[in-house]
């Protein structure tokens, strides 16, 4: 909101008005709208922030809107702007190996854009090589790789059982049965005791909501846990009565999905076909997910995020 806000008082003022560098630096590494995004960089540009800084900023913007297309085609600008790196004017980096190893980072990018996994495989090592403070970044790609492959190969037994948690509580019933004569089901996997998967219920809620219009069930799965975090997850259902859409259950310790799935984060939605083949696994943000509903459901819009 502090950002939006900011915004609008920026488009208020003329190129000739001076703007505080710092203040607009701030936004430019804190705003995430797009079109507040685009129009806090054109104003950064009018007030000369350095072009290593802005380079840096839309770096980190796609990073975060988890854009890895745009990121690819990125790599030629960051790229071409290598010889004339200056670490003195930027606001992430400290040495000059951490700005080579985003060029190798959205080099391998655009290498998976092509299809090339020994393109990928080269320019990530390098990345890691020149940077391992990047870690994080650079192999949650690996990561995704390994999981498109295992998805891909992947088959849900739709027979099996799960049970009813918080106030669905009643007899255990197969994925089949609630997934019906719908083309698709979505589960979602969340814990309570996880802060990322609570902040991201206002969106989730909206997200099944737009679902159920569509016909497309969803199903929240807690992770088995032990007793107490399964407590933890019926006092949360129950603080949330009616808002709570869709089946609340609760994974098996024994053949776990979300070790089927390899749930490593929250929050994680899986969208299944009627014939158990995965047609997306990963964070909600991410384009393909939507673009995956979309195959199943022309009309389907995803609602805007509510605000904080």
């Amino acid at each position: 909101m502090r950002a939006i806000i900011l915004f609008i008082c920026l488009t208020l003022l003329s190129p000739a008005q001076d703007v505080a560098k710092e203040e607009l630096i701030g936004l430019l590494f804190e705003t995430r709208e797009p079109a507040a995004f685009e129009a806090i960089y054109k104003k950064a540009q009018e007030n000369g922030i350095s072009q290593q800084a802005l380079l840096e900023a839309r770096f980190l913007y796609l990073v975060d809107t988890g854009n890895d297309s745009d990121l690819a085609k990125y790599s030629q600008k960051l790229q071409l702007h290598l010889p004339e790196v200056k670490i003195e004017e930027s606001v992430i980096f400290s040495v000059p190996e951490d700005y080579q190893a985003i060029v190798e980072y959205t080099l391998a990018l655009a290498a998976l854009e092509k299809g090339s996994l020994s393109g990928f495989k080269k320019h990530i090592q390098e990345a890691f090589w020149l940077s391992p403070s990047q870690a994080a970044v650079f192999g949650r790609h690996v990561d995704k790789i390994r999981l498109k492959n295992a998805m891909a190969q992947l088959k849900l037994n739709l027979t099996q059982k799960l049970t009813p948690q918080g106030k669905d509580k009643g007899e255990a019933k197969t994925l089949q049965h609630h997934l019906g004569k719908a083309p698709a089901l979505l589960l979602h996997f969340w814990s309570p005791w996880a802060r990322e998967s609570l902040d991201s219920m206002p969106d989730f809620f909206a997200t099944a909501s737009e679902l159920k219009k569509h016909q497309l069930p969803v199903i929240s799965i807690l992770l088995a846990g032990n007793d107490e975090s399964r407590k933890a997850g019926d006092d949360y259902l129950k603080e949330q009565g009616e808002k709570a859409p869709g089946l609340w259950l609760r994974d098996n310790s024994k053949g776990s999905l979300a070790s089927t799935f390899r749930v490593q984060a929250f929050p994680t939605i899986i969208l299944v076909a009627k014939d158990g083949s995965i047609l997306f696994n990963g964070h909600p943000i991410q384009p393909e997910f939507w673009a995956a509903l979309k195959k199943l459901a022309p009309d389907i819009q995803r609602p805007d995020l509510p605000e904080k």
